[in-house]
């Protein structure tokens, strides 16, 4: 991520901003910063499969709200900080009702993907990952298209680290969701 404005930036500004084609931005303690674009195909399809898998998760039980897009949320204020995960997930009832903009929000489950074309992206995303965990997510899953691996964060644990092989369990945050970690990032084995 780079710095783009030394100007301390309000989560308004922030949402009232001109979309730049190429470009996409969080905020970070009121500074703008630029998230890397470009991410590619795998990323592509491992959001856009992972966001299905858990749509369908939540039409098919009414248990919960899922969001793509990198949908941004307000972590804190003066200065304001927006993050925007891939992928996002509510527990039932924790969304209000009408609520537009940047909601001051932290997601149940947040879901970053990492891109294949940055070496530092699994490092990156790791400590993103515990940033989103200090704000009060409950989870937190880092997948990597490169390593078809699903990293696991949890409050107070240590990452688990699930491979191709492995299958991935909602456990008590998402009950019945169940996935092979394969499944997230292709449609065949």
């Amino acid at each position: 991520m780079t710095t783009v404005k030394s100007r301390l930036m309000t989560a308004g500004e922030f949402l009232a901003l001109a979309p730049v084609p190429g470009k996409r931005y969080e905020l970070i303690r009121g500074v703008l910063t630029e998230k890397k674009v470009g991410t590619g195909h795998p990323h592509a399809i491992t959001v856009l499969r992972t966001g299905g898998l858990l749509f369908q998760y939540t039409e098919a039980t009414d248990y919960g709200e899922a969001v793509a897009g990198e949908p941004g949320y307000r972590l804190e204020r003066n200065p304001d900080t927006v993050l925007c995960p891939d992928v996002a997930w509510f527990a039932p009832g924790r969304i209000p009702p009408g609520t537009t903009g940047f909601p001051n929000l932290t997601p149940d489950l947040c879901i970053e993907v990492a891109s294949p074309s940055n070496d530092r992206s699994d490092r990156l995303l790791s400590d993103k990952a515990q940033v989103w965990l200090n704000f009060g997510a409950r989870e937190v899953w880092v997948l990597n298209p490169g390593t078809a691996t699903v990293s696991l964060y949890r409050p107070g644990a240590l990452p688990i680290v699930l491979g191709a092989d492995d299958v991935l369990d909602g456990g008590e945050l998402l009950p019945g969701f169940s996935v092979a970690v394969w499944q997230l990032f292709r449609r065949q084995r």
